[in-house]
């Protein structure tokens, strides 16, 4: 049985980016790992007092989760979302989901 997964990235913006950009580039990205095979869901939420964001997705499984990296990186739009974001500042997860309900937000 095939085991969804969850891809958590927190990270920082770099200085001089605005919110607006990021949201901007978010949704241009957002719409590109949509399309990929094996997607469930995605969100973006910045952390409550603090500039840290954690982008998270939803995959069918892992190998579907890897396969969207690969094309990830070699996307220009992809490319211009991870431009706004300071490097160092990049953690990466991934987590096998236990249990879960219906999204209805």
């Amino acid at each position: 049985m095939n085991q969804n997964v969850i891809k958590i990235v927190s990270f920082t913006l770099n200085k001089g980016v605005s919110l607006e950009q990021l949201m901007e580039k978010s949704t241009a990205s957002g719409e590109f790992v949509a399309k990929q095979p094996g997607f469930i869901y995605r969100s973006l939420a910045q952390q409550a007092n603090t500039d840290t964001f954690v982008d998270i997705s939803y995959w069918q499984t892992m190998e579907d989760c890897q396969h969207m990296q690969l094309a990830f990186e070699e996307t220009a739009v992809c490319q211009a979302y991870c431009a706004l974001v300071d490097s160092e500042s990049v953690g990466i997860s991934h987590h096998s989901v236990l249990s879960q309900s219906d999204c209805t937000a």
